[in-house]
This record gives structure tokens, sequence and C-alpha cells, in this order.
């Protein structure tokens, strides 16, 4: 093969290699991200938020294989281009990874605060009253006008005056 048929089948041969490996990474996101999501989110609501992270991850990444691809680097004596191209492709890949688990973790971070403060909010509506109990008559039967304290019964003065 010559420097010419080398020339035009790099870039082919890095966007079909970084195309494999954004397609199994993004797999692996997508897969894990559902378990990992569906402990906050019901799981149709889980697997909606993986799969729209994941096409970002596939887009973001895509994007850069092609730049990678269409980037000119020289061979060195050490390290062919091809390899070079590769290590940069996974290198942005695993960097991809970790903004999308980042992003991931976020959005379960939210969910779960917004689900613990609904049932705060749940519980302290259960707590209160909706009508508010009334205080029944003292221990005598009587009521004197006021809620707490019992009628006198007759036996003691009193120094109420019953107003």
């Amino acid at each position: 093969m010559g420097s010419a048929a080398m020339g035009t089948s790099e870039p082919l041969l890095i966007l079909i290699l970084g195309a494999l490996i954004v397609a199994i990474d993004g797999q692996v996101l997508f897969r894990g991200s559902i378990g990992y999501l569906a402990e906050v989110y019901q799981p149709a609501h889980a697997r909606q938020v993986a799969k729209l992270a994941t096409v970002l991850f596939h887009l973001v990444m895509l994007g850069c294989v092609a730049l990678v691809a269409s980037i000119n680097l020289e061979p060195d004596a050490d390290i062919q281009p091809v390899l070079a191209r590769v290590g940069i492709l996974l290198l942005l890949t695993a960097l991809g990874h970790g903004v999308t688990m980042a992003v991931l973790s976020r959005l379960r971070e939210q969910q779960l605060s917004t689900l613990l403060a609904e049932t705060q909010l749940a519980v302290q509506h259960r707590a209160v009253p909706r009508h508010p109990v009334r205080p029944g008559p003292g221990p005598t039967g009587q009521t004197n006008g006021h809620r707490d304290t019992p009628a006198p019964t007759g036996d003691a003065p009193s120094d109420d005056p019953g107003f």
C-alpha cells in the first residue's frame, strides 16, 4: 500500500473505529443509566432520561470523531497517525463518558431532592389536622366559657367572674 492509499483511507478507518467505540460506550451508558435512574424515577421516565442523555453523548462524541478524523497528523518515528488518533478518540470518549455520568448523577440527585421535598410536604400535610379539634366539656361535664378550665362546682368559692 502506498502513501497515497493510506492517506485517503486513514480518515475512513478513524471514522469507523471512532463510531464503533462511541456506539459501544453509548450502549454501556444507556443500559447502566436506566437502572441508576430507576431508583428515583418511574421506569418509563428513567428510560426517557437515559435515552436523552445518551443521544447527547452520541452526538457530541460523533462530532469529536469527525474532527479527529479530519486532523492531519504527521507520522512520527515511533507512532503511526492512526494509533495517535485512536488514542485521542479513546481519551475524548472517556471524557465524554465522565461528563455524561456527571449529568446523570446531577439529574438523579435533583429528582431525589424533589421526591424528598414532596414526601416531607405530604407528611406535614397529614400531620396538621384539617379541622381544629374543639375541647369538650371539663371534668364535671359543664363549661364555663373557657375551653381549658372546668366550671366551678359550687362547693368551693370561685374567683372566676364567669365571663
